[in-house]
This record gives structure tokens, C-alpha cells and sequence, in this order.
């Protein structure tokens, strides 16, 4: 869920610094948004807070606070293991042997399953495409209609891509707003 803020500029950095904390970002077009008191009128849905009670506003931001035990992405190669930056990711691809990320120049091994890694990246960011691949959506730069019904995402700078099976078509249009 996307979050938006509108405050009073004299409270903003507060604000923002107690959105930051709890590793919350902050969106412009929200589907929730947090408005002080007095500024609510015509915003809905929104959670109206009190600038003179912010502590109150972090137990309740707490709720929307990533639950996930770590964002990082470690992956296995040349005998070591490397902490990957989600902007150098392009997907992640199922295979018999593991699971693979794939970067702009290199391909790591993970040690999770597929449906765990889903289940804590931002999924905002990142969507399924098939039964084999998710996709860091940042990281595509066309998307060209294919055969049957079928979509290809193309990476910037690289010769990688990947395919969007017909089955989940729809959910990643509806994911870019496509239809």
C-alpha cells in the first residue's frame, strides 16, 4: 500500500524523518494518505493525525512498516557471497538448481525458493511475470507485444529479456496501469 503525506511545512521534516525511520516511503499519488489535522477535507481515505502528538502518529505508522527481516539480496558467486543493490537487479529466474538474480553484468545463485523471495520484496517493484520469473520493473525499458498473447521486456544496456506468459498478462498490465 502506497502512503502519502500532507502537513504543514513547519512539521514536514518531522514527519518525513519518522516515515524514513520506520523505512516507510512516501508517495504522491498514494492509495492512503496521512493528513494533519484541520487539512483533511476532500482526502479520503486518510488517517488524520495531531502535529501536537506525533509519537502517537509513529505507534500508528508502525502498522505500515515493512514486517520484512531484511531487504538485502545475497547471492552466491566465485566462492563468496555478495549483498546485491536492488537498482543493479534486472529478475530473478527459477531453475532446477536455485534461483537465480540476474544484474546487468553478473548472475547470482540465492538460497531461497521463488515464493519466499515474492513474499519479501517490495511489491511495488517487483512483480511475477511467470511461473519461473520475477521482474524488477524499474529495470525494463520496453515491453513489446508478442506472440500469442504473450508480452517481452527488454532491460536497458543489456541483451537480457524476459517473457510475460499469457497467464499473468493481465495482472502485469493492470500492474502498470495498461489497462
Amino acid at each position: 500500500m502506497k502512503l502519502g503525506l500532507v502537513c504543514n511545512n513547519n512539521i514536514r521534516d518531522d514527519v518525513l524523518n519518522k516515515f524514513q525511520s520506520l523505512s516507510i516511503e512516501v508517495y504522491r499519488n498514494a492509495d492512503l494518505y496521512v493528513v494533519e489535522e484541520g487539512l483533511h477535507t476532500g482526502l479520503l481515505p486518510c488517517i488524520v493525525f495531531r502535529p501536537d502528538r506525533l509519537d502517537d502518529l509513529s505507534d500508528m505508522l508502525q502498522a505500515f512498516a515493512p514486517t520484512t527481516t531484511s531487504s538485502k539480496i545475497v547471492g552466491f558467486k566465485d566462492d563468496a557471497y555478495h549483498v546485491i543493490s536492488h537498482e543493479d537487479i534486472f529478475y530473478f529466474e527459477a531453475l532446477d538448481a536455485g534461483v537465480l538474480c540476474h544484474t546487468r553484468s553478473d548472475v547470482f545463485l540465492l538460497k531461497e525458493k521463488l515464493y519466499q523471495l515474492e513474499a519479501r520484496l517490495p511489491s511495488d517493484r517487483y512483480i511475477k511475470v511467470s511461473r519461473s520469473f520475477i521482474v524488477h520493473i524499474d529495470a525494463v525499458t520496453r515491453i513489446i507485444p508478442w506472440f500469442n498473447r504473450r508480452l517481452l521486456l527488454k532491460f536497458e544496456h543489456s541483451k537480457k529479456e524476459v517473457e510475460v506468459s499469457k497467464n499473468y498478462v493481465g495482472h502485469f498490465k493492470e500492474f502498470l496501469g495498461m489497462r
